[in-house]
């Protein structure tokens, strides 16, 4: 029977075999004559096991750690004789990697679009936010006053970025993301540097923390106009359905005759239930849509996994795609008749 001991590293704990454990001891032990004695060299060891800790979660998931899987890791963060083996010079000088364009699922607020656009472009996050926020408003209403089909072009791109940009799933995908090989010269030279510029930082956090607060109010404005306007919506749907003649006076049996001597196809397509439906469902699911997204917006919670709002986005596609083409299939066959 294989022996196994507890061991803990980057603040979580794994099982190893006893070999395992030996070789992880050793390394540790390497790493710390190599980068205790440099600037910073605590947290430098701190970023280099929470790397082995998340590489050993992602590669064992649970079971017992071999010494193989300890070696993989090693492979991949480095070993202190070959890091010194390096021409010092060219050390200091090492660029950066090239940076990796994926979803952000860590720092996602609907589906890690933004922040991964962020991470690839060195941007903040929240204007980005902010960017398609603003530019959502101003198609949609632009659209609208102007019976525009742009009208959710903004909302339609994210969509496509969505499913066209992967997810970072992996560490390395992580480390891809922000141009990072992982291994443990590239966390010293990242730590180093963040030391020499803390106090910049310092200042940046607090001009992020008021950003990220404006932010968040202006989401939450934007939450409660796409919430009053998809209630308003429905509401009126349903007021006009059940009591607009009523209410409103509308004639409707003018405006259906008018429509059958026009537009004979429309008036066979609502004397059909499935008719009726797919004409509902082009007006419905935008509100539905509208009331979803400023719920979401207002509590700030994380999306399903099955993504309802870009599953009620796509429904609606697939309806007015299908009602235009009944539309123009009937409007075709009466051209043919006269």
């Amino acid at each position: 029977m294989t022996q196994t001991e507890q061991y803990s590293i980057g603040g979580y704990a794994f099982t190893l075999e006893k070999e395992a454990a030996e070789v992880l001891s050793r390394y540790i032990r390497d790493l710390e004559n190599h980068y205790l004695p440099q600037e910073g060299g605590r947290e430098i060891m701190d970023g280099i096991e929470e790397r082995i800790a998340e590489l050993l979660g992602e590669r064992c998931r649970g079971r017992v750690v071999a010494a193989a899987d300890i070696r993989g890791v090693i492979e991949v963060i480095g070993r202190p004789e070959r890091i010194e083996a390096e021409d010092p010079q060219a050390e200091n000088e090492a660029p950066k990697g090239k940076k990796k364009l994926f979803r952000d699922l860590e720092n996602k607020r609907l589906g890690g679009v933004c922040s991964g656009l962020a991470s690839f472009f060195g941007m903040d996050v929240t204007w980005l936010r902010l960017g398609f926020a603003v530019l959502t408003l101003i198609t949609f209403f632009s659209g609208v006053e102007h019976d525009g089909a742009w009208s959710l072009s903004i909302p339609a791109l994210y969509c496509i970025l969505w499913v066209a940009m992967p997810a970072a799933r992996t560490a390395q995908d992580r480390w891809a993301m922000k141009g990072d090989s992982g291994t443990a010269d590239e966390i010293r030279r990242n730590v180093q540097a963040g030391i020499h510029e803390m106090g910049d930082a310092a200042r940046e956090v607090a001009r992020s923390d008021f950003f990220k607060q404006f932010g968040r109010i202006f989401l939450v404005a934007v939450g409660i106009i796409l919430l009053i306007g998809g209630t308003s919506g429905l509401a009126s749907m349903s007021l006009l359905t059940f009591h607009g003649p009523q209410l409103f006076h509308i004639p409707w049996n003018e405006w259906l005759q008018e429509l059958a001597d026009e537009a004979p196809f429309i008036t066979d397509l609502l004397s059909q239930t499935w008719g009726v439906v797919l004409l509902a469902l082009a007006i419905i699911l935008p509100f539905v849509g509208l009331l979803y997204g400023g719920i979401q917006l207002i509590f700030g919670f994380k999306s399903p996994s099955w993504k309802p709002g870009l599953v009620i986005f796509v429904l609606w596609l697939i309806d007015l795609v299908v009602l235009a083409v009944v539309l123009a299939a009937g409007a075709i066959s009466t051209e043919m008749f006269i």
